[in-house]
């Protein structure tokens, strides 16, 4: 009985092990990413918290980001630009981000055309 018992338990910690790593790689494990500001700047509207409340004084731009990653591959995502004076993007202008599988991670940041792979801004123009 003990055996199986302690035979289950490695199963279940093994299975655990295995769906935590998976997680953490498709939620937190980066690339650099590049983007262009899409031309047409997203309406201002009011910042919401996750139960669907208006947060006082803050203001949200949701954009849709077509990422291209330094190995060619691309990734849309979106993400919501918030703060209290928040401004948009510059509209046409190059961000770069780190993105997982299931979101940005880090950024966007504007950066400039030439530090951007050669290769990678092929695809985005």
């Amino acid at each position: 009985m003990k055996k199986i018992v302690s035979i289950i338990a490695a199963v279940l910690v093994i299975g655990a092990i295995f769906f935590g790593y998976k997680y953490y790689e498709n939620t937190y494990k980066s690339v650099n990413a590049y983007a262009i500001v899409p031309e047409k700047v997203p309406a201002k509207v009011q910042t919401k918290d996750d139960s669907g409340k208006v947060v006082t004084g803050y203001h949200s731009y949701n954009y849709t980001f077509n990422f291209v990653t330094e190995s060619g591959k691309k990734k849309t995502i979106e993400y919501e630009l918030s703060g209290r004076k928040v401004q948009p993007f510059t509209p046409g202008a190059t961000v770069k981000a780190e993105i997982s599988n299931t979101r940005i991670n880090k950024g966007p940041n504007y950066v400039n055309d030439r530090d951007v792979p050669s290769k990678v801004m092929n695809q985005l123009k």
